[in-house]
């Protein structure tokens, strides 16, 4: 598989208590610190239960994340079902081990990217260029709050659909940073969820690998 026209998610730190991970396109500067990409084959039949490699952020909730969805779209897609598949994504991680991670407390108006107490999941439009972003506000290695936001600038699909980005997997990669896990740039680790590209249509990082849920384990325990 060529990575020329693969999405990469790039990582960037802005220093201070508030912190961003988002996805980004390659041939768009946003001047972003970018992670320098080390070529190795990417692996021809997935291998992710087999690949242990896991990165971690230097802060995460120490405390169950209590988060909101802002099922508001342009795309026709129905509260329920936009709830239905996030949800799965925070089952896809929460599963993974005793601690409860997040707690689902329901619908809300309130979108992502503002400091105000709520950890939300909406849509809205952001920088051209950035599938989806994360945003932590952090203190002393301890996330406050986290949002996230899929930009609107991107068609968007519930079901794997060719020239879409898929909901489910897209949000199952997010999480892993709700979740403390940091960004894979090495093609060795393409077939983990936390791989640090993605592209329309992908579906497969909406199950996780064994070096996502050692991650996982790494953080909350098993």
């Amino acid at each position: 598989m060529k990575k020329l026209n693969a999405l990469p998610l790039v990582f960037m730190i802005l220093f201070s208590v508030f912190t961003t991970l988002h996805i980004a396109l390659s041939t768009t500067d946003n001047s972003l610190e970018v992670k320098v990409i080390v070529t190795y084959a990417i692996p021809s039949t997935d291998d992710s239960m087999t690949n242990s490699h896991y990165e971690l952020l230097t802060y995460h909730s120490y405390s169950t994340i209590n988060y909101y969805i802002n099922s508001k779209n342009t795309y026709g897609f129905s509260s329920a079902a936009v709830v239905s598949t996030i949800t799965t994504s925070v089952d896809t991680w929460d599963k993974e081990t005793s601690y409860q991670v997040f707690s689902y407390k329901g619908t809300a108006t309130r979108v992502a990217g503002k400091r105000d107490g709520y950890n939300v999941i909406s849509w809205g439009k952001y920088s051209a260029g950035v599938i989806a972003v994360t945003m932590s506000w952090v203190s002393g290695g301890q996330t406050l709050e986290v949002d996230c936001m899929m930009n609107t600038r991107f068609k968007w699909s519930l079901t794997g659909e060719a020239g879409k980005m898929d909901v489910q997997n897209i949000m199952t990669h997010e999480l892993g940073h709700f979740c403390g896990l940091k960004d894979l740039y090495n093609d060795a680790d393409y077939w983990l969820t936390m791989y640090g590209y993605s592209n329309y249509g992908l579906t497969y990082a909406r199950t996780l690998g064994l070096g996502d849920i050692n991650g996982l384990k790494a953080v909350y325990g098993a």
